[in-house]
């Protein structure tokens, strides 16, 4: 294959100077057509020589009949109009985009705008992040026979939700036989994504300028020659360019002309040699080249038009032809280079641009040029504007409901300019900073939300536009504040607008149930009793239950009662699936009071409907309180996976917060299991991402949980002691059976009572909770003299039995075996330790299960190690084993693809080498090898061996 493509580049006209680029471009062409996938940005200034290379990549690899080679250009004109770019791309694939799997394809249609969007496969789907994953399947799909070669050209010119689609889609490709070309301009705005590989394209030596310069002016006289090339610094289009303007009757005037020497980048050089062959044209042929640059799609039914308007004639372009700035084929007008379309704006005088932005929007009257008419209206009007505020308010709307939510910041923005008064002004400059704020522009949404404030005398304006302020105060700086904002916001909505006031103060007591603050706890309650009172028990049960949830987190745990008694209700009522935020903050004050199984319930019926809609978006959160439900009834290799899976879809769409909580669950799996490496790295990347030096509180369970495996006391101590570090009830009861059997075993019995105290008072809170009363009682049972502990430990195995959680039923047994093992009643120890290893072994905790061993083999047991059965255990790397899990729990490659965000080949890619390596041929057989689990082990991670497991203490002896 490498020959055929090396063969199929030789035919090609050589580019000068270009062999390392065109090297890198064919080693990624000859990897498609091994069917592996790579993506490459070419970055560069205007002129370098990008699209050449891009053409040459073209000729390259269409020169195998089997080749297909799809491209588009950025247009900077259609940079505000959402997937202007993916419809160039796809849309003409209505085909292949209905093969796509019903989600994906509906989001597709809608982003296209296809008639196929109102159907049921379309539903009300119209997701970004669904675009994204569409747009790599349709690849991956349409590569299924054929390697795929994809040019983006002008990709600085890409509009945001275009790039958005694309980049993602590079970042997800693997195994398809896919390469992804985008060319991008230095100093431009981009949406590409700077994770992908980048090639700088560099300017031309002096020895291949002259060549160049050679080959196409051989009787330029040598002070010439040399004063070009100083002049073009290496650009090749600043050669050629430069060139074309030189005779030889002129060569001494040209050598002296300010215009080529004055100062400057050398892209500004280009203009004016641009400009200079643009002035020379006729009147009329001007006026016709600026309508064709004004609406640079350059359709030419569109430019009669709008010539016909203007009193214009397309045959002006000729001119413009024949001067080689355009090129006409077929009905399109396409210009030579992108630097001549804008020279072109930019001389005209104002007056005949607005004239022809104005000519331009009498002509584009139909809905599928709705967006572009908003635009041109803006761009030809000076003044305020009902009409043209209104125009672009409805492409904001537009725009809003693709996901495109900086498209739709701008044009909110720009429509509050037109807007004749200062409420309406107000009013859209706060919907911008709300989509702007969904961007991650922080200090952009910030000042649009202090303009609105400045503008309006709407309550509800305001506090819209308050909430967004105290979002990013919440994120940057203090949530005390945050919350004092938004409070101060919310109280004149009560009456008015109860619905949004309780909004606002539920948003509040989520941020106080991260970052507890007593004082501001009390400021809101009034403002809740007062909204509870206007909307009624519906609303009286959220905002108490979130009230008490930031109570207990501040370490009033006096108010766990009264939470269990407001969470009641919302036990007998449906999921709210019409305002997920509120479902996802009521699941988990579930979790937060320990009722997993209701919690579990409503998630996965959350989870279920995310799915169906296409509601990616939530996607991350959901599958959170899923894996969260799951880790708290110990089904953990189902949390597992809900964790593995959310956390590939928070890194594809780039939601830092969840990918953070997502760690957490996926360390404490880490933590029992014993992948101490594995552990340590998921903290460190939550350390990472959210600033802190040390190790942050969102990895306190699971590393202490890890020491604890490893009988590392000390250590584990020192984490469920929150020390100096800010204060949180939930963590804190959370930490406490960690601390109590810590401290008892280090002989501080009497700091593990004052930490049993705390989760007394939390267990007797939640009342009749088995799982909670049988993790009570084995603290009591530490805490206890050996006189009192025996009923107690027989107290917790009942309560286990009841609601058996494996992994804490397995730790009660263990402490009961050691008890009973210093107790010297050795028989009973070893029932209890057998059933303590069944246990372990089977959820692959590994070092709890070898601290078993050890007091087995005290008890007299010879025990065979489970663990170490496979000599050579099979080693499948993360990615393979998350997708064999999926495959055994019955899922076909196209659904895997959809969960983690990878291609269908990629799917089969992985499935295959797990196949290959696990032995098996069918998913029916690798559900019984995954079943086994002993015989697995994830990108080669050692079990621990007993010089890693400390002996018990004396007290256990």
């Amino acid at each position: 294959m490498a020959d055929v493509i090396r063969s199929a580049a030789a035919t090609q006209h050589v580019l000068l100077g270009r062999r390392s680029e065109t090297d890198m471009i064919v080693d990624l062409l000859e990897a498609a057509r091994r069917g592996r996938s790579r993506a490459l940005v070419l970055r560069g200034p205007a002129g370098i020589g990008k699209s050449a290379l891009l053409d040459w990549a073209a000729r390259a690899f269409a020169e195998d009949a089997t080749a297909r080679v799809i491209h588009v250009r950025g247009i900077e004109s259609e940079v505000e109009l959402p997937y202007a770019a993916l419809h160039m791309l796809f849309g003409g694939w209505s085909a292949e985009i209905a093969a796509l799997p019903l989600a994906q394809a509906g989001a597709l249609h809608a982003a296209l705008g296809s008639p196929e969007s109102d159907s049921p496969a379309g539903g009300s789907s119209r997701d970004r992040l669904l675009v994204g994953l569409g747009a790599l399947t349709l690849l991956s799909d349409v590569s299924a026979s054929a390697p795929l070669l994809c040019i983006v050209d002008d990709a600085q010119w890409l509009d945001e939700a275009s790039a958005t689609a694309l980049s993602f889609a590079a970042r997800r490709l693997d195994t398809e036989g896919v390469v992804m070309l985008f060319a991008v301009r230095d100093h431009e705005d981009s949406h590409i994504g700077s994770d992908l590989p980048e090639l700088r394209v560099a300017p031309l030596s002096r020895e291949d300028s002259y060549e160049l310069l050679a080959g196409r002016a051989p009787g330029l006289q040598a002070a010439t020659l040399q004063r070009v090339i100083d002049v073009a610094d290496g650009n090749p289009l600043a050669l050629i360019e430069l060139c074309a303007l030189i005779s030889d009757s002129d060569q001494a005037v040209f050598a002296g002309d300010d215009l080529v020497l004055a100062p400057g980048p050398v892209s500004d050089r280009i203009e004016r040699t641009f400009g200079a062959r643009v002035r020379a044209l006729p009147e009329e042929a001007r006026s016709m080249l600026l309508t064709a640059a004004t609406e640079d799609t350059g359709v030419l039914t569109v430019l009669a038009a709008a010539a016909n308007e203007l009193g214009d004639s397309l045959a002006a372009l000729e001119a413009a032809e024949r001067a080689k700035l355009i090129d006409v084929t077929g009905d399109v007008v396409t210009f030579r280079h992108p630097l001549i379309r804008r020279v072109v704006y930019r001389q005209a005088p104002l007056v005949r641009r607005l004239a022809t932005h104005q000519a331009l929007a009498r002509v584009l009257t139909s809905d599928e040029y709705a967006d572009r008419r908003a635009w041109h209206l803006a761009a030809g009007t000076a003044g305020t504007s009902r009409e043209v505020a209104t125009a672009l308010e409805s492409a904001a709307d537009r725009a809003q409901n693709l996901g495109a939510y900086r498209t739709s910041a701008m044009a909110y923005e720009r429509a509050a300019s037109f807007a004749t008064e200062d409420h309406a002004r107000a009013k859209l400059l706060a919907s911008s900073a709300q989509a702007m704020l969904v961007t991650g522009r922080l200090d952009a949404a910030q000042k649009l939300a202090t303009r609105s404030m400045l503008l309006s005398s709407d309550p509800l304006t305001r506090a819209e536009s308050a909430a967004v302020r105290a979002h990013v105060e919440q994120v940057r700086s203090s949530s005390s504040d945050a919350c004092r904002t938004v409070l101060d916001a919310a109280a004149p909505l009560v009456r008015s607008h109860p619905s949004a006031a309780q909004t606002m103060l539920s948003a509040v007591f989520r941020w106080l149930t991260y970052a507890p603050d007593p004082s501001m706890i009390e400021l809101a309650a009034p403002l809740a009793d007062a909204i509870a009172a206007e909307l009624g028990s519906e609303a009286s049960v959220q905002l108490t239950a979130g009230r008490h949830a930031a109570l207990v987190s501040a370490g009033r745990f006096d108010a766990a009662a009264p939470l269990v008694h407001a969470l009641a209700p919302l036990r007998k009522r449906p999921v709210q699936i019409g305002s997920p935020e509120d479902e996802l903050a009521n699941i988990l004050l579930l979790l937060a009071v320990e009722d997993a199984h209701e919690a579990l319930l409503r998630a996965l019926e959350l989870l279920r409907t995310c799915r169906e809609r296409g509601m990616t978006g939530l996607l991350p959160e959901v599958l959170h309180r899923v894996a969260l439900a799951q880790l708290g009834l110990g089904a953990l290799r189902q949390s597992k996976a809900a964790a593995t899976e959310g956390l590939a879809v928070a890194d594809a769409i780039g939601t830092p917060l969840a990918a953070i909580r997502l760690c957490e669950i996926l360390a404490v799996h880490a933590a029992i299991s014993g992948d101490e490496e594995e552990c340590r790295n998921l903290g460190n990347r939550c350390a990472a991402s959210t600033g802190e030096h040390d190790e942050p509180q969102y990895t306190a369970h699971a590393l202490s949980t890890l020491d604890m495996g490893y009988t590392r006391y000390e250590s584990a101590i020192s984490r469920t002691d929150l020390g100096t570090r800010p204060f949180h009830g939930l963590l804190y009861l959370r930490l406490a059976p960690n601390h109590i059997e810590a401290a008892v075993r280090l002989g501080r019995r009497s700091e593990a009572a004052e930490r049993l105290t705390y989760y007394l008072q939390w267990a007797a809170a939640l009342g009749d909770n088995p799982a909670v009363t049988a993790v009570a009682y084995r603290c009591r049972a530490l805490v206890a003299d050996d006189e009192d502990a025996k009923d107690l430990w027989l107290a917790a195995i009942e309560c286990h039995a009841k609601d058996e959680r494996p992994f804490e039923y397995a730790r009660t047994l263990l402490l009961y075996g050691e008890w009973l093992r210093h107790m010297r009643k050795r028989a009973d120890a070893r029932e209890m330790l057998r059933g303590a290893l069944a246990r372990f072994e089977r959820l692959g905790a590994r070092p709890w299960a070898e601290r078993t061993r050890v007091g087995l083999r005290a008890c007299g047991v010879t025990v065979f190690d489970g663990e170490r059965k496979s000599e050579n255990p099979v080693q499948l790397t993360g990615q393979e084993a998350t997708v064999a899990q999926l495959a055994a729990e019955g899922l076909a490659d196209r659904e895997i693809a959809a969960r983690l965000f990878l291609s269908p080949r990629t799917v089969s890619y992985h499935l295959s080498n797990s196949y290959r390596k696990l032995g098996v041929s069918s998913r029916m057989a690798l559900t019984r090898v995954l079943a086994q689990g002993r015989a697995l082990r994830v990108d080669g991670s050692a079990p621990p061996t007993s010089d890693t497991i400390s002996q018990p203490s004396a007290h256990f002896a």
